[in-house]
């Protein structure tokens, strides 16, 4: 796997349009869900990783394109 993305060195224009809906337990539990146990941290920082990557493609297809 490649390197790992820190929740807390992401931008917060990129957590913005995260389509992952908290559930209701989620939301009722207020300031508690501050507190991440290393499961669900590990998950996110495998979410960023995923849509840098994407991104990463993304940029070099774009590049790819200029080059026709």
């Amino acid at each position: 796997m490649g390197t790992k993305i820190r929740v807390d060195q992401v931008a917060d224009d990129d957590l913005d349009d995260w389509n992952e809906p908290l559930s209701e337990e989620e939301e009722d539990t207020g300031r508690s869900r501050l507190k991440y146990n290393g499961k669900r941290r590990r998950q996110i920082e495998d979410f960023m990783e995923e849509r840098r990557l994407i991104r990463q493609i993304s940029d070099s297809y774009d590049d790819f394109d200029h080059l026709r």
